[in-house]
Formats: C-alpha cells, sequence, structure tokens
C-alpha cells in the first residue's frame, strides 16, 4: 500500500486550509447578501460563523485520530461500512469537480470585466487549471510555499482596501432589525458556501508531520476567515449603497472604486487573480490526494494510486484530476455546462459531507463534550437543510441513493465458476 510524505508543517497547513475556503465565495457573497438585506446582512453571516463550529471541531478531530487522503471517505468507511464510506468520497470528488471550475470560472469573469478583453473569460480558467496541475505535480512543498504567497498578497489587498474606505468614510453601524424569515432563510444558505472548504482539506491530512496540530489549523484558520469576511462587510457597509446593482456581480470591484479611486480597479484585479488561484492551487492539489485515496482504497482505477518514488507524490491522479477540470472549464465556457449548476451542486454536496463527517465523529468520538457537540451538529445540518430547501433534499436524497447502490453491489454473490472438467 503507497503512503503520501508527511512534510507539510502548521505553518504550511494553515495556509492551505486558508487558501482552500477562501474562494469565490469572498468575491460575490459578501455583495449580494448587502444588496438583499442592507445593514442586516451581518445576522446570516454571524449564524452561519456560530453554528459552523461544532462541524468544524469535528473534522479537527477526526484528521487528529484519523488522518488519511481519504479525508470524509475514510471516516465514514471505518465506522459506517465501506459502501457509506465509497459513497462519501465519490461525493466528495463529485463536488470537487463542480465546485473548481466554477470558482475558475468566477475568477475569469472578474478578470474579463475588468480588463474588458473577453477572451479572458475561457482563456483565465483553462491557464489558471494547467498552472494548479503543474503546481500539484512539483509536489506539496511547491504548492503550499506558493499558497502562502498568494494568500499574504490577498490580505494585504483586502487590508488596505478596507483602511482606507473606513478611515475615509468611518464605520457605519450594522443594523439590528431582523430580515423575514423566508429572505433570511434564503441568504443564510448561500453564505455558508462561504464556510465551506475545512472539509477539502481534510484530504490533505495525511501529509501533515504533525497531525496534533490539525486543530490549531483549523482554529487559526477560522479566525482568521471570519475577520476577513467582517471587514468585508463593514467596508462595503460604509462606502456602499445597499441597492447598487453591481453588488450582485462584482462586489469587491465597487468597493475598491469607492475606498481607492482610480487605483481600485487595477487593485481588486490583482486580489481576484490571487485569490481565485490560490483556492484553485489548494482545490486541485486537495482532490488529486482524494482520487489517490480513493484508488488506493479500491474505489477507482489502481493505476491512480500510483506515486513517484522520490517524493511519494501521486503525479498519476494529479494529471487525471487536472484533465477532468479543465474539460469542464471548456464545456462549461463553451455553454454546454450551466456555469449555476456547478454552484448547486458542488454548495449542495459540501454540506451533506459535513453532516456525514459529523455522523463518524458522533460514533468515533466519547466522552460529554463529544456527545454535545454532535448534538449541535445534529441540529445545524437539520436547520440548513429544512432552510435550503429542494436542491439540498435532493443531495441528501443522491447520498442515500449511492448508498444503496454501493451497498447492493457489496451484497452481490459472485457468479459460480465451472472448471473445464466438470462441463
Amino acid at each position: 500500500m503507497s503512503d503520501l510524505q508527511r512534510r507539510m508543517g502548521g505553518t504550511v497547513g494553515t495556509f492551505v486550509a486558508l487558501a482552500t475556503i477562501l474562494g469565490s465565495g469572498m468575491m460575490i457573497l459578501p455583495g449580494t447578501s448587502y444588496h438583499e438585506l442592507g445593514r442586516s446582512a451581518w445576522i446570516p453571516w454571524a449564524v452561519a460563523a456560530v453554528s459552523v463550529v461544532p462541524l468544524l471541531y469535528c473534522y479537527a478531530w477526526l484528521g487528529r485520530h484519523h488522518p488519511s487522503a481519504s479525508g470524509v471517505a475514510h471516516y465514514s468507511g471505518i465506522t459506517f461500512g465501506p459502501a457509506v464510506g465509497r459513497t462519501a468520497g465519490m461525493l466528495a470528488a463529485l463536488a470537487l469537480v463542480a465546485g473548481i471550475p466554477a470558482t475558475a470560472i468566477t475568477g475569469g469573469r472578474y478578470v474579463a470585466e475588468f480588463s474588458g478583453v473577453a477572451s479572458l473569460n475561457w482563456v483565465f480558467p483553462v491557464a489558471v487549471l494547467v498552472g494548479a496541475t503543474v503546481v500539484a505535480c512539483l509536489g506539496a512543498n511547491v504548492s503550499g510555499r506558493l499558497q502562502v504567497g498568494l494568500i499574504v498578497a490577498l490580505f494585504a489587498l483586502v487590508l488596505c482596501t478596507a483602511v482606507f474606505a473606513l478611515k475615509a468614510n468611518g464605520v457605519t453601524a450594522p443594523a439590528t432589525t431582523l430580515p423575514r424569515f423566508g429572505t433570511l432563510g434564503a441568504v443564510l444558505t448561500a453564505v455558508y458556501v462561504a464556510f465551506t472548504g475545512w472539509e477539502t482539506v481534510a484530504f490533505t491530512f495525511e501529509e501533515h508531520k504533525r497531525p496534533d496540530l490539525i486543530p490549531r489549523i483549523f482554529a487559526a484558520s477560522y479566525v482568521i476567515v471570519v475577520a476577513l469576511y467582517a471587514l468585508l462587510l463593514l467596508s462595503l457597509f460604509a462606502v456602499v449603497d445597499p441597492a447598487e446593482k453591481a453588488l450582485e456581480s462584482a462586489p469587491l470591484l465597487i468597493l475598491a472604486q469607492h475606498a481607492l479611486g482610480d487605483l481600485g480597479r487595477p487593485i481588486m484585479l490583482l486580489l481576484a487573480v490571487a485569490c481565485i488561484t490560490a483556492n484553485v492551487c489548494a482545490s486541485v492539489f486537495a482532490l488529486s490526494r482524494l482520487v489517490f485515496g480513493m484508488a488506493r482504497s479500491g474505489y477507482l482505477p489502481a493505476p491512480l494510486s500510483r506515486v513517484r518514488e522520490h517524493d511519494r507524490n501521486p503525479v498519476t491522479a494529479v494529471l487525471a484530476v487536472g484533465a477532468a477540470l479543465t474539460a469542464i472549464v471548456v464545456l462549461s465556457t463553451s455553454g454546454l455546462v450551466g456555469f449555476q449548476v456547478l454552484f448547486v451542486v458542488s454548495g449542495g454536496i459540501y454540506f451533506v459531507l459535513y453532516g456525514v463527517g459529523a455522523a463518524a465523529f458522533a460514533k468515533l468520538a466519547s466522552g460529554e463534550l463529544a456527545r454535545w457537540v454532535s448534538v449541535a451538529c445534529a441540529v445545524t445540518v437539520l436547520a440548513v437543510t429544512l432552510l435550503a430547501g429542494p436542491p439540498m433534499w435532493l443531495c441528501w436524497a443522491l447520498f442515500a441513493l449511492l448508498c444503496l447502490v454501493f451497498l447492493r453491489l457489496r451484497r452481490r454473490p459472485a457468479a459460480p465458476v465451472t472448471s473445464p472438467a466438470g462441463r
């Protein structure tokens, strides 16, 4: 059995987590929520930030005690059996195969709009996926260092924009008016996408030198992500009218133009490139590890579990992932695959995987704290599933259907073999 080399430290692991979590959600969701709810937009963000904590605790605990490239597929497999593990792994792969191209295409749209070059709608996502595949082939050290640089640049740009916006206009107090329940539920469901990604980080746990640092990595990345989203919302409250239509398509561009004037456009172009590139690089790296882990477990073709001898890097899985994602981007930018469909599929499945991971934690962990965390996770998963409506219900139905299919395949008896002499 092939194992990956443990070479990722705590600092790089934290930046990899940040790169995985921060993506197209940061580029769009602060603006759309502000456009819908005005200065009450902080409420769904606060609810999402608080309610996701128990789920993150589950994944941090699982990563520390059961580090594996298969992530949720491994946790659910050792807890509920191979059929559930295989289903979780397949759905995780499907979520990433849909979500990574959607993120890359979002970046292409931003870059094309900022630069005025329409062809960048497809050239940028293809280029960033090819680049991410090359980086993943070079190994965890190169990928990690690149993501550290991109995330540091991203934070510097966001901080610069926010400081200028708040210094020029002052802090506008958030509203305390509670939005209508239906509107709040719809925005909350969308905002949860901005807090997905930690379950994807789990696919890199096998390469951590010290799994005992994983809870600290989760805690540090969570605090930084929440602070970043809060800073963006406060900046929007201060300088942008919630009625502006552009908030639905390019909210950070509007913010930068209000805060920095003529410098806003090129700075926001750099921010978009840094954010999307970091997220795609981290996600391609994570997906290649999932594909490797699934192949090692016998759920995908065995050649995908091959590793390069000198650095234990699963290059075959990396190349397969890069080729598949690039093909999906080409199909989507050609109009053959709906762009919105990619986001719907990815967001719904991500939350299903949170629930599956929480259920595995409830079975594997013991003690009073574990019981309270499990109850909190159950309440969160049930509430979000009910609020999200049919798209989320369909994702849970798909999970149940695949479990049944894989369970029947495992129980199907092998056909009897008749020896030639017995004919």
